[in-house]
């Protein structure tokens, strides 16, 4: 998770609302950041910017802020660096979170969305352990996600983003 700007609060802001309407009223469960995913092999608890858990939250030790099943993670990208790869072992801001996050044996897919474009790239499982990969752009394209029918219209997610505010 990435400290906070105005374009990022939009985005997580109308990621919320689409993933609400989305899955709002089936098996599927949004939650904000805030809550930790723990990662018990690791020992670690991660912070996505927003994660779907499939069912009831199944929670670490009964700590109510540490969750072990999400099924989708979204993470809102600030930095526009070249060369940027999220199977880098060291992202900027992100420590490399992905790597740890693919031995979640409930996790579907991870999301990264970005901030200074409207870039959206999500890794989905194909495999237990084969990861793909999709890439939206622009404001006409529309993210398919790897659970349910979920369908996020890039110009949704985008609203009221402003691309010309630094991050």
């Amino acid at each position: 998770m990435s400290d906070g700007s105005v374009n990022q609060g939009r985005i997580l802001r109308n990621l919320m609302r689409l993933m609400d309407v989305t899955c709002g009223h089936s098996l599927y469960e949004v939650l904000p950041r805030g809550v930790q995913v723990w990662l018990p092999d690791q020992g670690l608890g991660v912070h996505p910017d927003l994660l779907v858990v499939a069912g009831e939250p199944l929670l670490h030790d009964g700590q109510s802020d540490r969750v072990l099943n999400p099924c989708v993670m979204f993470e809102i990208l600030a930095d526009p660096t070249p060369g940027y790869h999220p199977e880098a072992a060291t992202l900027p801001e992100r420590g490399g979170i992905f790597r740890h996050c693919r031995t979640i044996p409930y996790l579907q897919a991870y999301v990264f969305v970005h901030q200074v474009e409207a870039r959206v790239e999500q890794f989905y499982r194909a495999e237990e352990n084969l990861w793909g990969m999709t890439a939206q752009t622009g404001l006409d394209s529309v993210v398919e996600l790897a659970i349910t029918d979920a369908r996020l219209p890039m110009m949704d997610i985008y609203e009221r983003v402003d691309f010309s505010l630094l991050v």
